[in-house]
């Protein structure tokens, strides 16, 4: 099908679906709101098989620190088992830990490899689709046109608040998610794992590397979201960490304590379901229409969306009957990935320590007796079989 896409939003999704266009002789172009910052790192990501499955069908494979097991603690410092991060099969790729700075950039190099344009500094102050195309109007004042537009732009898409003006937006839930790294301390190397601990107020996840400078990833309560113009200094924010964190693990104490440059801070959101993913010439994918609530499980299942979405518009003769095999195709895994995620999203309290000791017993004969809790691969272990002719659902 010879047509000219337009992509909005130059994060691991939008930069996916371009190589995936790019490879079913598409044209695809991506605007990107923010300007090719080489210097951002950003949060540390758990970039699951299922997500780097979907890269493989397109000949990219990505470097990082495989992390297969989830050592599990409980505040106390208890070990209440191990989660499996990992499909099942053999053949599967590896799950990583990988920074999002380094991921996006991986992908938009990548693209400027394949030939493929990204313009940056372009924000979208909306877009219309007809019978025959659709335009994207940017704040610069210039327009894009193309036969098909791709919200790609994230839990506020302006590309959803087109095509469905009447859908909720997203909303704060209450969490933050805080991402950085650690100077060399005491804490020994964890290779091949993501050290997981379940405290008395927050979710925190730490990977030493083998000179024991540390990545690190908390998920902790804040009544007040941080926005753009939020200006608590990295002092403070360690403090508050501190405070959070502080009855729990020495390890996870002496990581905050180390902390060094940047802390990235990102609100955990929440989103209604809109009408559908598509409408017209336009369609969304990642999270323009569905919140997993878990950093890297997202950005896995924008990856799935693009290849799957390149897949029907390869094989089916409309890009209106493409985009519909497409929703077809895909609500029902993210509607079960998005209800997995709801439930784990906020961290559950422990304010007593006698409520720690409870953990402590029961944690790991919960693990024990719930293997569904320890295995994963129904998330993981999703395949997509590139070579597979996608049929229209009629």
């Amino acid at each position: 099908m010879a047509l000219k896409a337009l992509i909005i939003g130059g994060g691991a999704g939008g930069t996916t679906l371009a190589l995936a266009l790019h490879r079913i002789g598409v044209e695809a172009v991506v605007y990107e709101r923010d300007s090719d910052s080489a210097a951002y790192e950003g949060h540390l990501l758990s970039l699951g098989s299922n997500g780097l499955d979907a890269l493989r069908a397109l000949d990219v494979e990505l470097d990082g620190a495989p992390i297969p097991r989830l050592p599990t603690y409980s505040g106390s410092g208890k070990r209440i088992g191990t989660l499996y991060n990992n499909a099942a099969s053999e053949t599967a790729p590896t799950s990583l830990l990988i920074c999002r700075g380094t991921l996006e950039r991986t992908l938009r190099e990548l693209c400027a490899e394949r030939g493929v344009r990204i313009e940056y500094g372009k924000e979208l102050a909306s877009c219309t689709v007809g019978d025959e195309g659709a335009t994207a109007v940017f704040t610069d004042g210039t327009t894009a046109e193309g036969d098909v537009i791709v919200g790609a732009d994230g839990a506020h898409s302006r590309v959803r608040r087109s095509l469905f003006p009447q859908s909720a937006d997203a909303s704060y839930t209450g969490v933050l998610g805080l991402g950085g790294r650690s100077l060399p301390g005491t804490v020994e190397p964890t290779p091949g794992e993501c050290v997981t601990s379940f405290g008395y107020e927050g979710h925190f996840s730490y990977h030493v590397e083998a000179d024991r400078g540390v990545q690190w990833l908390a998920f902790a309560p804040r009544q007040e979201p941080a926005g753009p113009d939020d200006d608590t200094t990295e002092k403070e924010w360690k403090e508050w960490l501190l405070d959070v964190y502080g009855r729990d693990m020495p390890a996870i104490r002496e990581i905050i304590t180390n902390a060094t440059g940047p802390i990235d801070i990102r609100p955990m959101e929440r989103l209604p379901k809109p009408p559908a993913r598509h409408r017209g010439r336009g369609v969304l994918i990642g999270d323009a229409c569905a919140i997993t609530g878990r950093i890297g499980a997202g950005t896995a299942l924008a990856m799935e969306d693009a290849v799957v979405l390149a897949q029907c518009l390869r094989d089916i003769d409309s890009p209106e009957r493409a985009f519909a095999t497409y929703q077809e195709l895909r609500t029902p895994r993210v509607d079960k990935v998005v209800k997995w995620g709801e439930m784990n999203a906020k961290p559950v309290k422990v304010r007593t320590p006698w409520g720690m000791h409870l953990r402590d017993l029961f944690g790991p004969l919960l693990m024990k007796w719930m293997p569904s809790l320890v295995s994963m691969d129904w998330l993981y272990g999703h395949h997509i079989d590139w070579q597979q002719t996608v049929r229209p659902k009629d």
